[in-house]
């Protein structure tokens, strides 16, 4: 029964002798009202409400429910922590209410580049050109290429390397600290795959600015052309590169056309697309993988590690990486040159 105001006026006037329905009449309440209390009085001898045992009623309302799935709706990054607080609950019942009532998980964030709407555009309008491209052309043709820094440091995984060590031994000379120097040593190196092969790594020392003329000499006429000469034995191919300062100055485009004259240009490859080069979206990472944890006494130790790991890398992971790149052009056109991995 639901508490009434009027419990001391009915219980005064019932003990005055006065019937129930002469009581409803005084008050001006409900006849059913004064039955209730009335029978209250006549089983326990007066008219106070007795407290109801069993667990406290939730707070998991409906108008909580709404208030939690507005808030969220605003702002899907906010935290249940601070939302419990200003709510006033418990994290555990907004916890509950995201996941059991509204149905939502928790993810953590992708990573991807910063898009503006003028590189989405551009990127979707590329993109439909290297597939009308390659439908013509063999993506398994290409060479894909690009440079990364390789620190004698590597950087630790936080998340995940840890010691086992007992509660004593927690705050001792054991607890190894996780650390690099301010400036380690590196060095740039430079590849490619086709679907069929991998040029060979080609190591640029820290000292040295990878201005044209360097590009030009030690990457591409050094390296790459003979290896290409080898690889595809006179048949053709196409070369694939960012468009840095260097790889796309007039000095570096003669030396494009007169040895590789089927390089992918700025017509057709778009910039800010390193979730479209294989080299970017998992080679590297691979090659990362494969020395990762490894601290190198020197930069020649370093390199030799990377040529081992390089040499490791198999032609069936080579074409299965290069032959992913259509369905990613295709994934981007989908998301309208916007970063599209979640569609994959």
């Amino acid at each position: 029964m639901k508490s009434s105001p009027h419990r001391p006026s009915i219980e005064l006037l019932f003990k005055r002798g006065l019937g129930s329905a002469e009581i409803a009449r005084r008050l001006q309440i409900s006849s059913s009202t004064v039955r209730n209390v009335v029978a209250a009085i006549k089983k326990r001898g007066d008219a106070s409400e007795v407290k109801k045992s069993g667990r406290p009623r939730s707070v998991n309302t409906r108008n909580t429910r709404a208030i939690i799935k507005k808030r969220i709706i605003r702002n899907d990054g906010l935290s249940l922590n601070r939302m419990a607080s200003q709510l006033g609950i418990a994290r555990s019942t907004v916890q509950s209410i995201a996941k059991n009532d509204l149905k939502l998980k928790s993810y953590k964030l992708r990573r991807g580049q910063y898009l503006s709407d003028k590189s989405k555009a551009m990127r979707l309008e590329k993109c439909r050109k290297l597939l009308q491209h390659f439908q013509v052309r063999r993506v398994s043709d290409v060479i894909w290429t690009d440079e990364k820094i390789f620190t004698i440091e590597p950087l630790p995984n936080r998340q995940n390397q840890r010691q086992l060590l007992s509660k004593d031994d927690s705050m001792s000379p054991k607890r190894r600290l996780a650390h690099n120097r301010l400036f380690p040593k590196s060095v740039m190196v430079w590849a490619g795959i086709t679907a069929t092969g991998k040029t060979p790594l080609v190591f640029i020392e820290r000292n040295v600015k990878i201005n044209s003329e360097v590009y030009q000499k030690i990457v591409l006429m050094d390296n790459l052309l003979p290896w290409v000469t080898q690889h595809f034995a006179g048949g053709p191919f196409i070369l694939q590169q960012d468009w840095a300062p260097s790889h796309g100055s007039r000095s570096t485009l003669a030396v494009l056309e007169a040895h590789f004259p089927g390089f992918l240009d700025k017509n057709l490859w778009p910039a800010s697309s390193p979730d479209l080069n294989p080299m970017d979206f998992s080679v590297w990472g691979m090659l990362e993988g494969k020395i990762a944890g490894k601290v190198f006494a020197t930069v020649d130790d370093l390199k030799a590690a990377l040529e081992v790991a390089w040499a490791s890398i198999d032609d069936g992971y080579l074409r299965r990486t290069v032959n992913s790149v259509k369905k990613r052009l295709r994934a981007c056109v989908k998301a309208r040159g916007s970063n599209f991995e979640i569609l994959l």
